[in-house]
């Protein structure tokens, strides 16, 4: 066989696997669409579910405590505010921030983004392109086993998710394989999967696909700098988060340096996915609110409230392991903290780092937006389209390396701020803390007063993060976890 009839086969091979791929999804539910039984988890739904359709191990509480029967209360007066609000569209700002951050119902949320994100207004002048960048996937898309992939575990403990094949599960791929097509620049990343997962638990399929591109190429947003290949945006963000560290939360910043602890390894998913599976689901879809509303800055200082609220146990664990376990898992089963305290430390934190200047991180590049017209078909090259993964490293991602020993260096040696968060205005909030608060592409004793006083500065001898890091970067399966290469 010739080289070039070794390459039609290869294309061939690929053409009938996506045709296969995407046959499977528009099956569907029908019983002659066979599904391993490993690909199906049983369903435990009584007693388990919340109100989400996020299953959990344990059973449900079978009676309703008098705060949640509050919360409840509060939540319906507010449906009815925000009903009203919503058919007097667009409302006074301050009335739409107040009310934004106190929560958006759930029984609202799908009519609120709406119109946040003026979804409508994107279908009406984009009419009938959703369907053909769908049609062009289904012939040329080379991101189709990746997505297929994705899909099938994503969101697995949601009863919207669970079954193979559900309606939301083809609506999740037919979403992110039309994205491909129509973002052809961009393509797919894995994170992508988890965002058009959120989206679509509240919106329909069209409609969660416009949503999708406004939070990829809106300015306001621009999660394509974090998707494009070399992560331009995440590079941005976590420069800036280490100088926020840096300058008002010093104590911990000097801790995390101590014990090898980069922003990468727990802030990739915060700052990909806007916090979703790194803190309760109802928290982080409050933060998704505030985030619709004010964009990309609110994820910023979301990252600084998170470590602002559990400073004093991050300083308590002594080595890298426990407080990246303690950010990535405990978090998420136990924030410590009710949704409206946190949302409320989320604020004050705001407004402290918009009077400190530090709420804004420096200017996009233009690399962290569109090239691409997008909509504009591209066939791919033929490497794509036989599907054979690349095994050298890219400058972009050779790049990521570098920023991360880098900025791991620079850390260490970092002058240190006269400023102490610590004892500035957001430590006066009030917060209530239970007894039991502390019981990359396609695939990261203590005090509550800073010691002002210490000018300790950190060795590099025995600061190994770049090295740790860079190795991960350059073994496979774990650069696969942190860049999703």
């Amino acid at each position: 066989m010739t080289d070039g009839e070794q390459q039609d086969a290869l294309v061939k091979r690929a053409e009938d696997e996506r045709e296969d791929i995407f046959r499977r999804y528009e099956l569907g539910l029908d019983p002659s669409n066979v599904v391993d039984s490993w690909e199906n988890p049983t369903f435990e739904i009584y007693h388990r579910t919340d109100k989400y359709g996020f299953l959990h191990d344990s059973r449900l509480p079978s009676t309703r405590d008098a705060q949640e029967m509050h919360r409840n209360k509060i939540e319906m007066e507010r449906d009815k505010k925000w009903m009203k609000m919503l058919n007097q569209w667009p409302p006074p700002q301050d009335k739409l921030h107040k009310r934004v951050y106190k929560g958006i119902p759930d029984r609202v949320r799908m009519v609120a983004w709406n119109k946040l994100l003026d979804i409508q207004q994107s279908i009406e002048n984009n009419a009938g392109v959703y369907l053909r960048m769908l049609e062009l996937a289904r012939k040329y898309s080379t991101e189709t086993r990746q997505i297929d992939a994705d899909v099938n575990r994503q969101f697995r403990d949601n009863l919207a998710f669970r079954e193979r094949y559900s309606v939301k599960q083809c609506s999740l791929f037919n979403v992110l394989n039309a994205y491909s097509i129509y973002n052809s620049e961009l393509g797919y990343c894995q994170g992508m999967a988890c965002v058009a997962g959120v989206l679509l638990l509240y919106l329909h399929e069209e409609e969660a696909f416009w949503a999708l591109n406004t939070l990829i190429t809106d300015q306001k947003y621009g999660m394509h700098g974090l998707f494009i290949e070399g992560f331009p945006k995440l590079t941005r963000f976590i420069d800036h988060h280490d100088r926020i560290m840096s300058k008002i939360m010093r104590k911990l910043h000097k801790h995390f340096t101590k014990h090898n602890v980069d922003a990468l390894l727990y802030a990739i998913k915060w700052f990909f996915v806007v916090f979703v599976e790194r803190v309760p689901f109802s928290l982080s879809l409050r933060v998704w609110d505030i985030f619709m509303l004010d964009g990309d800055r609110v994820i910023l200082s979301m990252a600084i409230t998170i470590l602002y609220l559990h400073k004093d146990e991050l300083l308590r664990l002594k080595d890298m392991d426990a407080i990246i376990e303690y950010l990535q898992v405990r978090l998420h089963k136990n924030f410590g903290y009710s949704d409206d305290d946190a949302i409320q430390a989320l604020e004050r934190v705001m407004k402290k780092l918009k009077d400190l200047k530090l709420d804004v991180p420096p200017p996009a590049k233009s690399n962290e937006f569109p090239s691409r017209k997008l909509g504009d078909f591209m066939e791919a090259d033929m490497e794509k389209k036989i599907g054979r993964r690349r095994n050298d490293y890219t400058d972009a991602e050779k790049q990521v390396i570098t920023d991360v020993i880098s900025r791991q260096e620079q850390n260490a040696i970092d002058v240190q701020s006269t400023v102490s968060y610590e004892t500035s205005e957001c430590a006066t909030v009030t917060l209530t803390v239970p007894e039991d608060s502390h019981s990359i592409r396609s695939s990261l004793a203590g005090t509550s007063v800073a010691s002002h006083g210490s000018s300790e500065t950190m060795s590099l001898e025995d600061n190994n993060i770049h090295l740790r890091t860079a190795n991960m970067l350059q073994n496979t399966p774990q650069r696969e976890m942190l860049l999703g290469t």
